[in-house]
């Protein structure tokens, strides 16, 4: 691996990576500070969940049916499961992994990069590494935006982080599998927008697996398909065990993946630009 590869990704995308982190706090905070407020009315809020459409969107997002257990851990899976949370995260994966490969190539800057005393499977190593470290990181903040929030306002918990923190290694897990397939798609094209194009419609064709198999029973065995049926936030914390299954094929998935995108930027051709 090369460090000043790996460096220079990291570089260039220091800003998006400290904005997409700091998003992803205040998001945690702010769910946190909903629940304090809501937690005021509780029985109200039990009412307004119990509609059925409400009940049905909620088992979608949380991957269980919340009602009967609104506990301050088991509401807390809102924040570990936002559709905000899963495009901060992807948006910083997707463009750095577009970035790293396609996007020198479209910047007409690949062939610089190439001239380095390095192999383009270092070049690839090198970029894999800068990804894998971001999707760590940005994995990890929606804990530590709770725990924060939990400091500042004691009276939103108490949360039981000893439930909570395996969603951690399956969100990270999770975000290792989108920059997999963003590093894949980087490596079979010459331009960072249809790389960027190739990985949001395979995310979306995921998410509509996802939603569809949960209200048409004739597709549910297509379920598997889907990359959040091996995310499903409350059902990991009302077990409170590590999803092993799930985290296993995440990143089996991520691998193969990444080898493929290996053997493609290996073998390719660079355009000149």
């Amino acid at each position: 691996m090369s460090r000043a590869i790996f460096c220079k990704t990291l570089r260039d995308s220091w800003l998006l990576i400290g904005a997409l982190i700091l998003a992803v706090l205040v998001l945690e905070l702010g769910i946190l500070r909903m629940l304090l407020e809501t937690g005021e009315n509780l029985e109200h809020l039990r009412t307004w969940l119990e509609l059925p459409l409400v009940r049905d969107l909620l088992q979608i997002v949380l991957g269980a049916d919340l009602v009967g257990d609104l506990t301050p851990t088991t509401m807390a899976t809102f924040g570990l499961a936002h559709p905000l949370l899963y495009a901060f995260a992807w948006i910083l994966l997707i463009a750095m992994s577009s970035a790293a490969i396609a996007g020198e190539i479209d910047w007409g800057t690949a062939d610089w990069l190439l001239t380095l005393p390095v192999s383009r499977a270092t070049v690839y190593f090198s970029t894999s590494a800068a990804c894998l470290l971001a999707a760590v990181v940005i994995g990890c903040a929606p804990l530590v935006g709770l725990w924060l929030g939990v400091q500042l306002w004691p009276r939103a918990g108490p949360l039981d982080f000893g439930r909570l923190w395996p969603l951690t290694p399956n969100f990270v897990a999770l975000n290792v599998c989108v920059a997999g397939l963003a590093l894949l798609a980087s490596s079979l094209v010459a331009r960072r927008g249809k790389a960027v194009g190739l990985v949001l419609a395979c995310l979306l064709v995921s998410d509509l697996v996802n939603i569809l198999t949960q209200f048409w029973a004739v597709l549910r065995p297509i379920k598997f398909l889907g990359f959040l049926h091996y995310y499903r936030p409350l059902p990991v914390v009302r077990s409170g065990e590590l999803p092993w299954a799930n985290i296993a094929i995440l990143l089996g998935v991520a691998a193969i993946a990444w080898l493929a995108g290996l053997r493609c930027f290996c073998r390719r051709d660079i355009p000149a630009m």
